[in-house]
């Protein structure tokens, strides 16, 4: 009897591709102490090509700054300190929009979530709070479900007041008698 062996072929007849054939799952089995050496010792020459190539893309952004002029450094750190001031006044935009909300809704953070905080800064970079409130009382009638959940019922029975003292025989005889 002849044992024959079948290469799994792709669709072009090529039998390196393995796409059409199942993944088999591969265990690792444990290093060893060569292994591990091995292995930290990879680990180290990449830590050791990673600060090499910071200290490369330093020295490169050194040699073209040395080219830039004064003006286009600062042209640079302007546009740096616009991006900074961008971002910051989106954190505050959205920060704003987490106070406000916290009083609404369950969750603040799904407001700052279903808005956007560029539509309610102005050209000076302050947030404008009333359309902030009304962007924040619309949502909450789109998405009633966002909202805080009112208070839990109180089961208290009502006010509660001390029994007044009960009337002794000569109060009875008084009132009776009208002298009350």
């Amino acid at each position: 009897m002849s044992e024959t062996a079948i290469e799994p072929t792709s669709p072009d007849g090529d039998p390196s591709d393995d796409s059409a054939a199942p993944a088999e799952e591969v265990v690792d089995a444990p290093l060893g102490p060569a292994g591990t050496k091995a292995l930290d010792e990879w680990k180290r020459r990449a830590k050791e090509a990673e600060k090499a190539s910071r200290e490369q893309a330093r020295r490169l952004q050194a040699l073209e700054d040395r080219d830039k002029t004064e003006v286009q450094r600062a042209s640079e750190r302007a546009e740096a300190a616009e991006k900074r001031a961008a971002a910051m006044a989106q954190r505050t935009v959205r920060a704003e929009v987490r106070a406000l909300a916290a009083a609404t809704f369950a969750d603040p953070s799904d407001a700052a979530a279903f808005l956007d905080p560029s539509d309610f800064m102005d050209d000076d970079g302050d947030v404008d709070s009333k359309k902030l409130e009304r962007a924040l009382a619309d949502l909450l009638k789109r998405k009633p479900h966002l909202a805080r959940e009112g208070a839990p019922p109180s089961f208290d029975g009502g006010a509660r007041r001390t029994a007044d003292k009960p009337p002794s025989m000569n109060d009875l005889i008084r009132q009776k008698a009208g002298l009350g």
